[in-house]
C-alpha cells in the first residue's frame, strides 16, 4: 500500500492534468499554452508511475 504522501502527490498531479485538459478545451489556445508543457510532463510522470 502507498503511503499518504505519495497518494497525495498522485492526486495533485491527476488534478492538475484534468484541470489543464478542461482549461485547454474551454479557453482559447493562446491562453492555455502555458499549461500544456507542465501537463505533458505530469502525464509522462503518471505513465511512468503506472508502468
Amino acid at each position: 500500500m502507498t503511503d499518504s504522501a505519495e497518494l497525495l502527490s498522485l492526486l495533485v498531479v491527476v488534478e492538475f492534468v484534468v484541470m489543464a485538459a478542461v482549461v485547454t478545451l474551454l479557453v482559447p489556445l493562446d491562453a492555455a499554452i502555458p499549461f500544456l508543457p507542465l501537463a505533458v510532463v505530469f502525464l509522462v510522470a503518471l505513465y511512468l508511475y503506472r508502468s
